[in-house]
């Protein structure tokens, strides 16, 4: 009975022994597919972003565009006001020319015949009528050619006011043009925000959710007797700190704001956090690089290294083993970096790969 009993609970054990490696690896492939999703979050994210910012590039150069036409319709209107007081100027001259010619006119030729006798009268020969008539008809024509240069002057105005008119009118129909596209692109611009932000919560619940899972896995690790990690076959580089802040493979550069290939993860973490060995192995670089900052390289055999960058200390040297889970670092923000994190990068063979598969 006492065997019987024994054998009972040897099964048991045996029997929730793999339903705990069982879970362990059902929560594995949970966190696996999670991460996938984060990733495709992210670049989704990444595509609404660069989406927002060219068509915020678009206001801008429309916004830029209006002002042009404003300042344009603007140097226009004070053109139309210069030339509405040159016409008022040349009207009020070709109005006085006309009376005096008229006055001249009345006066010499009062009546056409009578003018023309006092003309004959007052002239003592007849040479001296012809000359008296040359001085009358060279007045009179003097008078008329003023009097004409006066009106084209006037229709010259005119007509450059009606050409100017007429480029304000095009200028306003542009200038609305520009605002009814700058107010569709706003709208888009909008639309893709209001988009962009509904995917960064989604991304952060995905995220939180990872979290959780990984400290799950992290207690089941941890309550068994064998150390190997369980979401992959390298061990975490930042313990207590999962959140990816940007993926393997392409993204929006943090610095330049344009579209590049990011060739590791970034897991946020606070400055002077531990970074840990993600396998045994030994260190083949341990310096300082304008781009990744501090940062050391671990070569574990077989063509597989890792890379951990931007640290604010190094604790281990070129030539050193160090063993899986081994502080090598702490966390920082040199070389190219906006904010504290851990870059880090799995090769194989010198290739850069994606080491979301191989830690989780």
């Amino acid at each position: 009975m006492k065997r019987k009993s024994r054998t009972a609970v040897t099964i048991a054990a045996i029997t929730a022994m793999f339903l705990c490696m069982e879970t362990a690896m059902v929560s594995a492939a949970s966190l696996s597919e999670i991460r996938n999703d984060i990733k495709e979050k992210q670049q989704e994210l990444n595509e609404s972003r660069s989406q927002e910012k060219s068509l915020g590039d678009q206001v801008s150069e429309l916004e830029s565009q209006i002002n042009t036409k404003e300042n344009d319709i603007a140097e226009l209107e004070a053109a139309i006001s210069e030339a509405e007081v040159e016409l008022a100027e040349a009207e009020k001259k070709v109005e006085t020319q006309t009376e005096n010619l008229g006055g001249r006119l009345r006066n010499m030729y009062k009546n056409g015949s009578v003018g023309f006798m006092d003309v004959l009268l007052d002239s003592n020969s007849f040479s001296e009528f012809l000359t008296n008539l040359d001085l009358v008809e060279m007045i009179y024509e003097s008078d008329r050619d003023v009097l004409n240069e006066l009106e084209d002057a006037y229709d010259e105005i005119d007509k450059r006011k009606s050409e100017i008119e007429a480029a304000k009118t095009d200028a306003e129909e542009q200038k609305a043009a520009l605002e009814a596209d700058q107010a569709e692109i706003a709208e888009k611009k909008a639309a893709i925000a209001a988009d962009a932000e509904e995917t960064q919560k989604e991304l952060d619940k995905l995220e939180a959710d990872a979290q959780a899972l990984t400290a799950t896995i992290r207690n089941q690790g941890s309550s068994s007797s064998n150390s190997t990690y369980l979401g992959g076959e390298m061990a975490w580089p930042a313990p207590q700190y999962t959140r990816i802040s940007s993926y393997f493979a392409g993204r929006i550069d943090p610095i330049t704001g344009k579209k590049s290939n990011h060739g590791g993860l970034d897991l946020a973490a606070p400055g002077g956090s531990p970074i840990l060995a993600a396998n045994s192995g030994t260190g083949i670089i341990a310096g300082y690089h304008y781009s990744y900052g501090n940062y050391v390289v671990i070569d574990h055999g077989g063509g597989v290294s890792t890379l951990y960058g931007h640290s604010s200390k190094l604790l281990v040297s070129r030539g050193q083993k160090v063993s899986r889970g081994q502080q090598i670092a702490k966390v920082g923000t040199t070389g190219r970096s906006t904010g504290n994190h851990l870059h880090f990068e799995v090769r194989i063979n010198g290739q850069r790969v994606d080491p979301l598969p191989y830690i989780t």
